[in-house]
């Protein structure tokens, strides 16, 4: 530290009363390497410039829009590049950037050594961390879970030869993966989505399709006057059956007449295939994997690899250079599975409130959909599962509503009418809830905790369809989250659901997780 602290003030990029600062940044970082030696430079510059240190939440560095003059730009380049020889001269960057920065500078792209500096950060930091050394230890692991075989020793070389620039390269080498670049395709959806869709099939033979078809709908649930977004929903054939997927594809506005988004969403289009692979009882998934720019998302370019589970937790832990999703090994829903379990819900009257219209239309949304879980197939199903979050988002009359929405899915066994409360967030520490059914008026007064729901609130109602002795009752569904998921059953329907494992209750989440 004490050698480049010297170069740094022979060189005068700081000035003795700021090398305590300095010194005391590199302890923060941890680390000593040129990239935090360089994020240390910036911080000194930044508080000469403004007075105080730089922080990234909420500090945004602007230039300003317009563009210098000719003489005043030549003379900040001047400035620029004997700024960028100092760095050089103090071994903070190597050659090969510094012709780099220069051409960049030449090309007149920077106005000031504080927008020069965070982009000679980036590289700098980006080329420390694909360290030969570091990458060849992670081709070994690749190699010992068989992710990479045929290629290893092209990999080893490239490594030498330091041609791997960013962590997804990995997957030119990995055996059952491709790298999607957008901008490799034409721009209308009919000529490029069905492209994109082979190459990702070509992984494994067994995903090969033919009758590729789309539809872009507009996806009602989230659009408003000003957003309209829509979807697409792609269907092919493979193995002699028929597939769907819904994925998101482009926000248009309407008052500024603009369409915004990439050609496809990279997270959501290859779930098709994972279907694909769950009917095969195949022991791969596909995984999205990111590429970055620095720590920002590269949403136009994206890899996407087979793993099995013992590959995906090796790549899921610490010393990796690229993470892949996360997606479900324990997962055994088949659609063969899937349309039965449908069939028993029929037998059994869950769906005998809806049209044979409106069941249709269901098990095309189940197609389309990630199902990973029978609670998600039946919630497709309108009026038969109501999910919230416990985390109230009607902050007016929220147990109100809840009341409302549990009549709905009793199809009126829990005939409430008159239903009211008093929910004030700002003014009251307890709400009155009423509602009658039948000759009876109920009341219950819950406690206001912020704008989480008083959990009593489900235990309360179901005394109250107990004591009126109703039908059904109200039943909670798995979620393993936040939300609350609840069904209104007979105990005939109830203890045959569970039997069979067609849905999977609140308290059987540790059979889900195991």
């Amino acid at each position: 530290m004490e050698k480049t602290l010297q170069k740094l003030t022979d060189n005068k990029l700081i000035e003795q009363k700021q090398v305590k600062d300095f010194e005391e940044l590199l302890k923060k970082s941890g680390t000593k390497s040129n990239a935090t030696y360089l994020y240390s430079l910036f911080q000194i510059e930044f508080k000469k410039l403004t007075g105080q240190f730089y922080s990234e939440i909420g500090t945004h560095l602007s230039f300003g829009d317009e563009k210098p003059k000719p003489a005043e730009q030549t003379k900040i380049n001047e400035e620029l590049t004997q700024y960028l020889a100092k760095l050089k001269a103090c071994d903070l960057i190597g050659e090969n950037q510094f012709i780099h920065f220069q051409s960049k500078i030449n090309s007149n792209e920077f106005v000031h050594s504080l927008q020069l500096l965070p982009s000679i950060i980036e590289q700098v930091a980006l080329k420390e961390h694909m360290n030969p050394d570091k990458l060849k230890v992670f081709a070994d692991k690749l190699k010992s879970k068989e992710i990479v075989s045929l290629k290893y020793d092209n990999l080893i070389t490239d490594i030498q030869q330091e041609k791997l620039q960013n962590p997804i390269d990995f997957l030119n080498y990995c055996n059952k993966a491709v790298v999607i670049n957008e901008q490799d395709y034409p721009n209308e959806p009919d000529k490029y989505l069905e492209l994109i869709h082979k190459k990702t099939a070509s992984i494994i033979s067994e995903l090969d399709f033919e009758n590729f078809e789309f539809q872009v709908v507009l996806d009602s649930s989230i659009s408003d006057n000003d957003s309209k977004f829509y979807d697409f929903i792609v269907s092919l054939k493979s193995n002699g059956k028929k597939y769907k997927q819904k994925s998101h594809y482009h926000l248009y506005s309407p008052s500024k007449n603009q369409y915004y988004g990439n050609k496809i969403d990279q997270q959501e289009y290859y779930k098709i295939f994972n279907k694909i692979l769950a009917d095969l009882q195949s022991p791969y998934r596909l995984h999205e994997v990111k590429a970055y720019q620095g720590n920002a998302v590269e949403w136009k370019v994206f890899g996407i690899i087979a793993l099995t589970k013992e590959q995906a937790d090796l790549l899921h832990g610490g010393g990796v250079y690229f993470t892949p999703s996360y997606e479900s090994f324990k997962n055994k829903l088949t659609s063969k599975k899937i349309e039965q379990a449908i069939e028993e819900y029929k037998k059994i009257g869950l769906l005998s409130h809806l049209t044979s219209e409106q069941i249709e239309k269901a098990k095309e949304k189940v197609s389309e959909q990630e199902n990973t879980n029978l609670n998600d197939v039946l919630m497709a199903f309108p009026n038969v599962v109501y999910m919230f979050d416990t985390e109230l988002g009607n902050l007016e009359d929220p147990y109100a509503e809840l009341i409302r929405e549990f009549k709905k899915i009793s199809h009126t066994d829990f005939n409430a009418t008159e239903i009211s409360d008093n929910f004030d967030i700002e003014k009251k520490k307890k709400v009155e809830l009423k509602f009658r059914i039948g000759n009876k008026l109920h009341t219950k007064t819950l406690k206001i905790e912020d704008d989480w729901i008083d959990t009593e609130f489900f235990s309360y109602i179901k005394s109250v369809v107990t004591e009126q002795k109703l039908k059904g009752q109200f039943y909670e569904l798995y979620t393993g989250g936040q939300e609350a998921s609840i069904i209104y059953l007979t105990k005939e329907q109830y203890d045959y659901l569970r039997a069979k494992k067609l849905l999977i209750f609140g308290d059987e989440w540790q059979a889900e997780e195991e």
